[in-house]
């Protein structure tokens, strides 16, 4: 980079003066020490490359100085540009390697021209990509249509979200670079925590569930962060309790299994967490602790900082930073904040307008705690999914005065990244807006979990699984806590043919009773497979389960319509199916399933703005029931267009997979491919043929 340009640069959505040592963002100025600064402007001449301490150090400090120095003049660049060791959106720590920024850099002359490309410094490489990104259009094209979702809203980055706490079976990677395990070989698995009880009902149990789950989540967080070891969570369906079991489903990968149980014995809770050796069962460590209200800080500290020793882990300054930053220092908020979050996971309204109280408590506790906001706002993203047009407006609004909230506070943080795209996704007819921010948020450095996630959930709807399966492997693998674990598996489980996700989402009622999610689609899918009376008991609890009434309509509507009982024309509207605009949606499945294709279409051109989701998350599994006369009639395929749900809805995702793939590395499938370049809408699922 020109020294003379290098004066003013835009980094990311900042603007950088070198001479007066100042970080800009809109009206907000940020002093820095000049020292600090050499060290932006530095990163940023090498923003294609990582950058060892020891190079920082020899260009910029005395030989006798340590990597201290170091430390914190990137401790003061993120402070400057809202960045943190935890969200890491602008400047990388690369473990055992050194320093990479991550943002998009301009020189003064780029940014003041259109056709500035060949100034600018991208952090991606520049080699061609595999695929077939590079037969649709011209490289230049792709730069270009590249830098202008980059530059544009670029403060728009990673999201730090954990929904659920709920552990399943999956395998997740602490950091994308790290996707094998570390040099020394140290994997903790970790199975989710068991609880007992002696003396009290099953209401004292139900009532401090929380606390275990609460307490695996929060564990395996920390020892997340340690750049020494990876960690995994391992499915526990034997009900084994020897480490050597449970590392079985990961020969040979697992050299450590973190066990735990949470006994409860009248008013005395006690914890006890065992660290073992997975090839002989030795322990290398075990700890017991007796817990009372607010001692769950320092239980887990004394876990963590045991595990830490026992396994002669060396902890550097930015690691505990990481690992100390809870939120709050406000131990009841922190209690009240994961009964929120074991509410929300729980995932029936009624737990939800619940989950929506414990956040409020933790947030009248400590009013900076920016976690609780973020849970808040995603329990009422949940609830509006499943309640009526009335219900969906007062929840917009309250995650509206939320994002206001949040803002105020801290204009950079991640969770406004998060709680902008639950507005988007709430307001139902936003969701072109919510891909174009996802997309940009992939493109702007490390492809952010939440993002990838999210994204994976539009090419579901856009029936591009393929593609879908793999962004959903890269959200787990990228970073566990930033995207929950049991948002990813209930995203997989949409792309399993029927039988199989009967099954799947039957072993997860075990743990959520009242998923009214789950026991809506198994009965759906049993009674499409001709198991009418084994769908009853299905549609029952979902109904008992559902209080607002929307998802157990469609269901009974759904499977009503299986049995042949309902049949719906101009004259019955309104008196066997739910009426008013909520059951606009319903009425248009129930009629393309009876083959009437312009009922539906009249029903879905009268849905809400509000219920327009439901064409982006629902059609495609909708359409496993409707009849082929339905799915190959060209009317279809027109009113899916009109609704801007057909093929230039599928086309733009097509092209985000294909404009995305030099930092996903994930390209469109073949099939998906040739759909393209024939202009053609691509139906059903891809990964499985109809049953």
């Amino acid at each position: 980079m020109n020294t003379e340009l290098s004066r003013t640069l835009t980094i990311g959505p900042f603007e950088i003066s070198r001479i007066e040592s100042k970080i800009v963002l809109g009206d907000v100025e940020h002093k820095i020490s000049p020292r600090s600064m050499e060290v932006l402007i530095y990163l940023a001449e090498n923003g294609n490359r990582v950058v060892s301490s020891e190079e920082l150090l020899g260009k910029f400090w005395s030989s006798v100085a340590s990597d201290h120095a170091i430390h914190k003049a990137i401790a003061e660049l993120r402070a400057a540009m809202g960045d943190s060791v935890r969200s890491q959106r602008y400047i990388r720590t690369v473990p055992k390697r050194g320093y990479k920024l991550l943002a998009t850099v301009l020189s003064d002359s780029a940014a003041a021209t259109t056709d500035g490309i060949d100034n600018v410094v991208t952090n991606h490489s520049e080699e061609p990509s595999a695929g077939h990104t590079q037969e649709v259009a011209s490289p230049s094209w792709l730069q270009r249509l590249k830098l202008a979702l980059e530059v544009r809203d670029a403060w728009h980055t990673t999201v730090g979200v954990c929904v659920s706490l709920v552990l399943v079976g999956l395998v997740w990677w602490t950091d994308l670079e790290r996707a094998q395990p570390p040099e020394n070989g140290l994997v903790i698995g970790v199975p989710t925590f068991r609880f007992e009880t002696t003396g009290v009902d099953s209401n004292g149990v139900d009532s401090n569930r929380y606390l275990i789950e609460g307490l695996t989540s929060t564990l395996i967080n920390d020892l997340s962060m340690l750049n020494s070891l990876s960690v995994v969570s391992l499915p526990d369906e034997s009900g084994s309790s020897d480490a050597r079991t449970l590392a079985t489903p990961l020969p040979g990968k697992v050299s450590h299994v973190l066990q735990g149980t949470l006994i409860q014995a009248e008013d005395r809770l006690r914890v006890i967490v065992n660290l073992v050796r997975a090839k002989d069962g030795v322990h290398e460590y075990s700890g017991r602790f007796d817990m009372t209200e607010g001692d769950l800080f320092a239980i887990q500290d004394t876990i963590v900082t045991n595990i830490i020793s026992a396994l002669e882990i060396h902890l550097d300054e930015e690691e505990r930073a990481r690992m100390q930053d809870w939120g709050t220092q406000d131990a009841l908020a922190y209690e009240r904040f994961m009964r929120g979050e074991f509410l929300n996971a729980q995932f029936n309204p009624v737990d939800w307008e619940q989950a929506i109280d414990f956040y409020q408590d933790a947030i009248a506790l400590d009013p900076g705690f920016i976690n609780a906001y973020l849970g808040a706002a995603t329990a009422a993203n949940n609830l509006s999914v499943h309640s009526r047009i009335e219900k969906k407006q007062e929840l917009i609004a309250l995650v509206a005065d939320i994002h206001r909230t949040v803002a105020a506070m801290d204009r950079q943080h991640p969770a406004l990244d998060a709680i902008r795209a639950m507005e988007m996704r709430m307001a139902g007819n936003e969701y072109r807006q919510e891909e174009a921010q996802l997309r940009q948020q992939i493109l702007s450095g490390s492809p952010p979990p939440y993002a990838m996630a999210h994204y994976a959930l539009l090419l579901i709807g856009a029936r591009l699984y393929d593609e879908a399966s793999q962004f959903l492997d890269k959200a787990a693998e990228v970073g566990p806590f930033e995207i929950s674990p049991d948002e990813i598996w209930s995203y997989r489980v949409s792309l399993l043919p029927p039988t199989e996700a009967i099954d799947a989402r039957k072993r997860e009622l075990q743990q959520r009773p009242k998923h009214i999610g789950y026991l809506g689609s198994i009965a759906r899918e049993l009674a499409y497979t001709g198991k009418i009376m084994e769908a009853q008991p299905f549609m029952e609890r979902q109904r008992q389960a559902d209080s607002e009434g929307i998802s157990s309509d469609y269901t009974r509507s759904v499977v009503e319509a299986f049995e042949g009982r309902l049949r719906l024309n101009k004259d019955t509207v309104g008196t066997e199916v739910a009426t008013g605009q909520d059951a606009a949606f319903t009425n248009g499945v129930v009629s393309f399933i009876n083959g009437d294709i312009a009922l539906g279409a009249k029903f879905w051109s009268e849905l809400h703005p509000l219920q327009k989701r439901w064409l982006t998350n629902a059609v495609h599994s909708s359409e496993t029931y409707f009849p082929d006369t339905v799915l190959t009639d060209p009317r279809y395929a027109e009113l899916l267009e009109a609704l801007d749900v057909g093929l230039s809805w599928q086309r733009t995702l097509m092209e985000g997979v294909m404009v995305m793939q030099g930092a996903t590395g994930i390209a469109l499938s073949d099939t998906a491919y040739q759909h393209y370049q024939q202009q053609r809408f691509m139906g059903r699922n891809n990964l499985w043929p109809s049953e």
